[in-house]
């Protein structure tokens, strides 16, 4: 009898000492995440609905937009995800629903990054922050905020993350130093569409302005609450004047853009901004529609 208890005494302890030992990481973790964007144009107010999942070790992110007539239910889907992870390198592989896979090959070499064609230049310490957060943690969040202002051709497939799903304090410390961009001309079969611009700063490294011939943003104003900036950009297609308000608090931005088609030279104007973001930490990936979206009602 004496003996059974030992054995399972020592059972026990076995168990316990385990659990201890157990890397915490070892169990994944999931953050999934709803906002609501809200656009006005012409008088009329349309809200999108979109939810994220974010797994701890981001191998794959996904995110869901809820279709307009019926928020209930998932009208598209995106898949971020990444592979041929190398000491300098990584290529993020995305997909649109069932649409084909499109890649994005981020490189790293002495403080720049190249991103497919286009090369950003950064700071010593802005650069080793984004190798530990891309490179190691393998977080397209981060590549998604460097390139936020939407100058390479691949924009579009980053912009279901670029909005606000992690909130981004600029760090006095990290310097976008310039960016060189080389963009198909699609009025053209053989034509690429090439810009450099150059960052600015003052002596406290606060942004100042960004220019190039065809890019220009300037920081305009600052009160307690915002920060507000005033961008132009213009290509062979559209040219548009946007006020960017960017949230102090909580960095969140909301913008009003006024832009031209010249192919039929009409004007168009809009407003957007997004809601305050809600999330939920999980232990496992949701697999149902209805399973995301009841978690924030």
């Amino acid at each position: 009898m004496k003996n059974k208890v030992h054995i399972m005494t020592l059972a026990i302890l076995s168990s316990i000492l385990l659990s201890f030992c157990m890397p915490k990481n070892s169990i994944q973790k999931y953050k999934i995440s709803h906002l609501q964007e809200v656009t006005i144009e012409d008088g009329n107010k349309t809200i999108e609905n979109y939810y994220a999942v974010f797994p701890q070790n981001n191998d794959t992110v996904m995110v869901y937009k809820t279709a307009t007539d019926d928020v209930g239910r998932f009208e598209k889907k995106y898949q971020y995800t990444y592979e041929n992870i190398k000491s300098n390198a990584i290529t993020f592989v995305f997909q649109e629903d069932q649409q084909s896979v499109e890649k994005l090959k981020i490189a790293f070499e002495k403080n720049t990054l190249f991103i497919n064609d286009d090369i950003y230049k950064v700071n010593d310490a802005y650069y080793n922050y984004l190798k530990q957060k891309v490179l190691t943690e393998k977080s397209i969040l981060e590549i998604v905020y460097l390139a936020k202002e939407g100058l390479g051709d691949y924009a579009i497939l980053l912009e279901p993350l670029n909005k606000n799903w992690n909130a981004v304090k600029s760090d006095k410390n990290f310097r976008l130093i310039s960016i060189d961009i080389k963009n198909k001309n699609y009025q053209t079969d053989d034509q690429y569409f090439q810009q450099h611009v150059k960052y600015n700063y003052d002596k406290s490294g606060n942004f100042v302005k960004a220019d190039s011939k065809n890019f220009k943003k300037v920081k305009n104003s600052e009160s307690a609450k915002f920060v507000k900036y005033h961008i132009s950009k213009n290509d062979e297609r559209v040219s548009s004047e946007i006020e960017l308000y960017q949230n102090k608090k909580t960095s969140l931005d909301s913008i009003s853009v006024k832009w031209e088609q010249f192919s039929t030279s009409k004007e168009y104007s809009y407003i957007k901004y997004q809601s305050n973001l809600k999330t939920k930490s999980v232990d496992k990936r949701p697999k149902a529609d209805k399973e995301i979206i009841e978690s924030f009602k």
